[in-house]
């Protein structure tokens, strides 16, 4: 599992690595080896993976949209990252969303 420190990777890296930590830890307690192996070989791990992302990001921005120091920019709420003033929370019910309640696998036509 990777740790960082906010000093020496940027907000993007840091939201990057923990999801795919998070991703990584959570197969290796659910899955076998041979499941490890085609869970990672297929399009679901860069699908659950870039959720992860996107999810997380809208999430934090939603956060800081009620902030009055924001001005609307993520490189805004990146510096807070590096300089210490703001480290995000990961929602583990994301992994439940994608795992457990399989909200990527339905297909939704909209009109």
């Amino acid at each position: 599992m990777t740790t960082l420190s906010n000093a020496s990777s940027s907000l993007q890296e840091y939201i990057a690595d923990v999801a795919q930590d998070k991703i990584i830890i959570y197969v290796q307690e659910k899955y076998t080896l041979e499941e490890e192996t085609k869970y990672y070989a297929s399009e679901d791990y860069k699908n659950h993976l870039d959720y992860l992302i996107e999810i997380w990001v809208s999430y934090i921005e939603g956060i800081f949209y009620y902030d009055i120091d924001y001005n609307g920019t993520f490189e805004t709420i990146s510096t807070y990252f590096e300089a210490g003033r703001y480290t995000p929370h990961f929602n583990n019910e994301w992994l439940d969303d994608i795992f457990e309640r399989h909200i990527l696998d339905t297909n939704i036509c909209l009109k």
